[in-house]
């Protein structure tokens, strides 16, 4: 048996599918249970709870031999710490209960730096505590900046023909498709061909500046579009007036300014592998279809 938490999500939904298309048993995991109706038509047994509950997920691992495992955002908390910490030790102490052999956990770049990186703080805590599980053997997919993060640019691009964000236009940021970080995770647990604490760094094919990025976007959707360089200002601005709690937005600030040091990075001689998907692929396959239909 093989537990896939997340499986709503980009990449636990696809790391299920993958796995069932091979053959294996699956578990998948998730708060809502409609989400999963698919999954379970192709053959996958369903556990429908919020892993935030700790007997969920140690009833979730009951069985399994391998499991895929994540911190799930969560934008409406007051405490984004607490929450992410919550999450980390429920699924570590359930994995430890259950003796789960296997698991491959979605990191994050970065995640080698022990605090100043906001959210990437708590998957840095989570490998330290699954390094610390006997027998255990956990691969680490220090994952790069999701293609799929450029929809929060949507509405403005929508309404004004503009694209910002608080980093120069020509910087170039290492970013994957969550299709390519979910269907990996798939392989490699449809392998279980990895050791304990192996550390891979998942990129897309090259890195893309915020140029390209509002270029290929325009081509894909048949509009010009404007880069904007923001302030972390108005950024902050911005997403206490969307309604996030004043804890959300610390901890996102904080990343935005270490993605600026050059933090939020792959550590430095650690393995590197690359997911298929071009950004040229992903504007025109997925961008473009969603905006349309939004």
């Amino acid at each position: 048996m093989i537990t896939v938490f997340g499986a709503t999500g980009h990449t636990g939904g696809a790391a299920a599918a993958h796995l069932l298309k091979a053959g294996k048993k699956v578990r998948v995991v998730a708060r809502h249970a409609e989400k999963l109706a698919g999954l379970k038509k192709s053959g996958a047994e369903v556990r429908v709870g919020d892993i935030a509950e700790a007997q969920l997920a140690r009833d979730a691992l009951v069985g399994s031999e391998a499991a895929y495992l994540l911190i799930p955002p969560n934008m409406t908390t007051n405490d984004m710490p607490a929450y992410q910490s919550r999450i980390v030790d429920n699924l570590s102490s359930a994995i430890e209960a259950a003796g789960v052999r296997y698991v491959v956990l979605l990191s994050s770049i970065g995640a080698h730096h022990k605090e100043g990186t906001g959210p990437i703080v708590a998957v840095h805590h989570f490998e330290e505590r699954l390094r610390k599980i006997k027998g255990l053997n956990s691969l680490f997919l220090r994952a790069g900046y999701f293609m799929e993060n450029t929809f929060m640019g949507m509405g403005s691009i929508k309404a004004q023909g503009v694209y910002a964000q608080p980093m120069p236009a020509d910087a170039a940021i290492a970013m994957i498709a969550s299709s390519d970080i979910g269907a990996y995770a798939g392989r490699r647990l449809e392998r279980l061909d990895f050791s304990p604490n192996t550390v891979i760094h998942l990129l897309g094919p090259k890195p893309v500046s915020q140029n390209e990025v509002v270029a290929t976007i325009g081509k894909a959707i048949g509009k010009p579009i404007r880069y904007v360089q923001s302030s972390f200002e108005d950024m902050e601005k911005g997403m206490l007036q969307a309604g996030l709690s004043r804890s959300v937005v610390d901890v996102f600030m904080e990343m935005a300014r270490a993605s600026a040091k050059g933090l939020v990075a792959p550590e430095e001689g650690g393995p590197i592998e690359h997911g298929p998907t071009t950004f040229e692929t992903f504007a025109k396959e997925v961008f473009a279809p969603a905006y349309r239909a939004s």
